[in-house]
């Protein structure tokens, strides 16, 4: 009998460290906030062939708080970053705009590589950009973008703006703004906002807005190194409802290897 509850054992524990492995999974971009790469780098496009695009790299930016805080990952400093293909431009991913969302020669990139030892390859999103200065650089958008488009440009921008400093952020799609901190870094709701550049050149300050895509909630994820506030579109229940599960089996499952244990023990 004491082997079958060991056998158990053997098998429940491994399932709870898989489980537990996506519930604790950090959002794309705050992966891309936290140095989960090899570099984060902004560049000019100078070549591209056929399986691979040749960058050269203006600046890298080390952000101050690491995905893993007890083991960060070592931060390359890189004058130039061959890129295997292909990668797209993140935030053109609609049929209008697919063609927009391939690099071209002479682009300015803010990007997240990993080298892959043959090169390098996307790692948690490519931007393009209007700058090489990352002070006042602006991601470029497609046209008529959509309100969490400009949020998450907000947000990027605002951070490599800051060289990496800035790296917490929340996110509010019913008042359509972004904050760090307590102050207010985007308005979707201010005529005169002007920090995101569209493709071509257009005056976004204003766009249409699809009522139903900004039904959303302020959602928290945690981090090695504190809590990072997150924008959450729907229903904040639905959206929370897998962990809330996922939760409990993990505790189910501690709670009846445990008592296993302690049962085999006495006999």
């Amino acid at each position: 009998m004491r082997a079958s509850h060991k056998q158990f054992i053997a098998i429940i524990i491994p399932l709870l460290l898989l489980l537990t492995s996506g519930v604790y999974a950090a959002d794309a971009l705050y992966r891309f906030m936290h140095n989960d790469h090899d570099a984060l780098i902004i560049g000019e496009i100078v070549s591209i062939e056929e399986d691979s695009i040749k960058v050269r790299v203006e600046k890298s930016i080390v952000s101050a708080k690491d995905l893993y805080a007890n083991q960060p990952k070592k931060q390359l400093k890189l004058t130039e970053a061959e890129i295997i293909s292909p990668f797209k431009y993140v935030f053109f991913n609609d049929d209008n705009d697919s063609s927009k969302a391939n690099p071209s020669l002479g682009d300015y990139v803010l990007m997240s590589i990993l080298n892959s030892g043959k090169g390098f390859k996307n790692a948690w999103g490519a931007y393009k950009v209007d700058s090489l200065d990352y002070k006042n650089l602006s991601i470029t958008l497609p046209d008529n973008p959509s309100i969490w488009k400009q949020m998450d440009a907000a947000a990027i921008k605002a951070f490599v703006n800051s060289d990496g400093q800035i790296t917490e952020f929340s996110f509010d799609g019913d008042t359509k703004t972004v904050r760090s901190g307590e102050s207010i870094i985007f308005d979707g709701n201010d005529e005169d906002a002007d920090d995101i550049i569209p493709d071509d050149g257009a005056d976004i300050s204003k766009p249409p807005v699809d009522e139903k895509e900004i039904s959303s909630s302020i959602g928290i994820i945690g981090g090695a190194d504190g809590p990072t506030s997150i924008f959450i579109a729907g229903n904040l229940l639905k959206t929370l409802v897998v962990p809330i599960i996922a939760y409990s089996v993990i505790i189910f499952g501690i709670g009846f290897s445990v008592g296993y244990i302690v049962k085999g023990r006495k006999l």
